[in-house]
């Protein structure tokens, strides 16, 4: 199983920061604008800038995330395939590795409604004897009459 680099895993966690603080940075602007009514003549720069600001640092975090979570040709800033499939290895395997738990809790869903030790059983009656043999038996266990 592929590992993710330790750069990659850093630009991943450096661009949720980042989106972190972008986001903060725009929801600031509602708080100074709550306080700006109770003192109208509040002196300071605007406070849309952060708003502004707290955008930028959404997207940027953004991009700098999705490529420390695919690596740069995998995310597409490099357009080489090779080198594409080769960054997106890890995440792949990471996602099939989750359709694979999925399934066998679906497996496991599965037991639970049909009851793992009761199968249902078919048996064929002989039309010489009447004696019950397996489905897929080609004689009769009892009298040896092909079934």
């Amino acid at each position: 199983m592929s590992k993710i680099p330790g750069e990659r895993k850093a630009l991943y966690y450096v661009g949720m920061g980042m989106i972190v603080l972008g986001f903060v940075l725009f929801l600031s602007v509602f708080f100074s604008a709550a306080s700006m009514m109770n003192d109208p003549f509040m002196s300071g720069p605007p406070p849309f800038a952060n708003a502004v600001f707290g955008m930028i640092l959404i997207v940027a975090g953004g991009i700098v995330r999705n490529v420390g979570a695919r690596g740069t040709a995998g995310s597409g800033i490099i357009l080489d395939p090779d080198k594409a499939r080769e960054d997106l290895k890890p995440y792949n395997e990471a996602m099939g590795g989750m359709i694979n738990d999925v399934i066998s809790n679906v497996d496991a869903l599965d037991n639970v409604v049909n009851k793992p030790g009761e199968k249902e059983v078919v048996k064929i009656r002989c039309r010489n004897c009447q004696a019950l043999n397996d489905e897929d038996a080609k004689f009769c266990k009892s009298c040896g009459q092909l079934l």
